[in-house]
């Protein structure tokens, strides 16, 4: 007991010098910042349509700044990131009047790496030991391109999508482990639907989704038997049906978000696919069902080979001529 308590003390006292570490970095020279500055272009950008969330709501349907004269699609961004700063500072208004918008945004960065670092040294600590956690937590704390790109005054989405990222991994490969039942269950659902607000965040979620594909890829390999597919279903319903109804950009996007569905909805369907396919032909082939493996690796390898095969240029299509009109910035 006594032992238990020693490791458990050593685990927490690491845990909250790296959070602190991390923190501390983070917030230096934030008070030498000119009154409304950032350190990166984009943020005002984000800083623009907090402010109209707040003012409105929501954001109008076109941007009339840009892109003249049609204007920009407004629709077309994926703008978790703005909501969230309107509404954190609407939920927390009554209890610091003095707190603004761009507080807000300053130190969001700073918040959301601090705890996508917190949860992914505890993960580590349960995987692979409470040494490997503090190299690789006190490492992500000092990188220097991760202090640039999370510190207060950034103000871009970064390290709000690198926490989302974190979480949606960490949390899938968690309920890897857990047992069948009501807790794998929450998990499952939980990790969905951290994909879900991912997905509203940044158009190139996908990587994440990918890392979480590589998993289920490889498990489907290697096992000759299928399990827990009720289970991936569940997960891939927590996102793609939401983000294809709910985020247009998923639907009828262009210019860099033309493959955006492609990359993010269309991959988890199509390990669902070859998932169910083995199932079904395992149970209903007989001569099949001594060569699992050699039929997973035989659907995988199809699906990559129609995957690379999306990306080659038709060049029927490549002639036709552009009807899209010039923006105007």
């Amino acid at each position: 007991m006594k032992k238990s308590f020693t490791i458990y003390l050593t685990i927490g006292a690491l845990f909250y010098c790296i959070i602190l570490l991390t923190f501390w970095i983070r917030i230096q020279g934030v008070h030498r910042l000119p009154a409304g500055q950032f350190t990166e272009n984009d943020a005002y950008l984000y800083h623009w349509h907090a402010n109209i969330i707040a003012k409105h709501g929501v954001l109008p349907a076109k941007d009339m700044h840009r892109w003249l004269p049609n204007g920009r699609d407004n629709g077309l961004l994926l703008s978790l990131y703005s909501y969230a700063i309107a509404y954190i500072h609407k939920a927390v208004a009554w209890a610091f009047p003095k707190l603004t918008i761009n507080h807000i945004q300053l130190y969001l960065p700073v918040f959301c790496f601090t705890l996508g670092l917190g949860v992914l040294f505890v993960f580590l600590t349960r995987v692979h030991g409470l040494l490997f956690a503090t190299v690789v937590g006190v490492l992500l704390a000092t990188l220097p391109g991760s202090i640039e790109r999370s510190a207060a005054g950034f103000g871009d989405r970064d390290a709000w999508c690198w926490m989302f990222g974190i979480l949606a991994v960490i949390s899938y490969l968690w309920k890897e482990v857990m047992q069948p039942g009501r807790r794998r269950f929450v998990a499952t659902i939980l990790s969905g639907f951290i994909v879900f607000l991912g997905g509203l965040s940044w158009e190139a979620f996908g990587l994440f989704v990918l890392i979480i594909l590589c998993i289920e890829i490889w498990k489907f390999c290697t096992n000759e038997t299928e399990q827990h597919l009720k289970e991936y279903l569940i997960w891939i319903l927590m996102f793609v049906p939401l983000l294809y109804l709910l985020a247009p950009a998923y639907r009828r996007g262009y210019s860099y978000w033309t493959h955006l569905a492609v990359l993010v909805l269309l991959p988890p369907l199509v390990v669902f696919t070859i998932r169910g396919a083995r199932y079904l032909l395992l149970t209903y082939v007989e001569f099949l069902q001594p060569h699992a493996r050699k039929l997973a690796w035989g659907l995988t390898l199809g699906a990559i080979v129609l995957g690379i095969g999306y990306f080659f240029p038709n060049p029927a299509r490549l002639k036709q001529p552009s009807s899209r009109l010039k923006r105007v910035d």
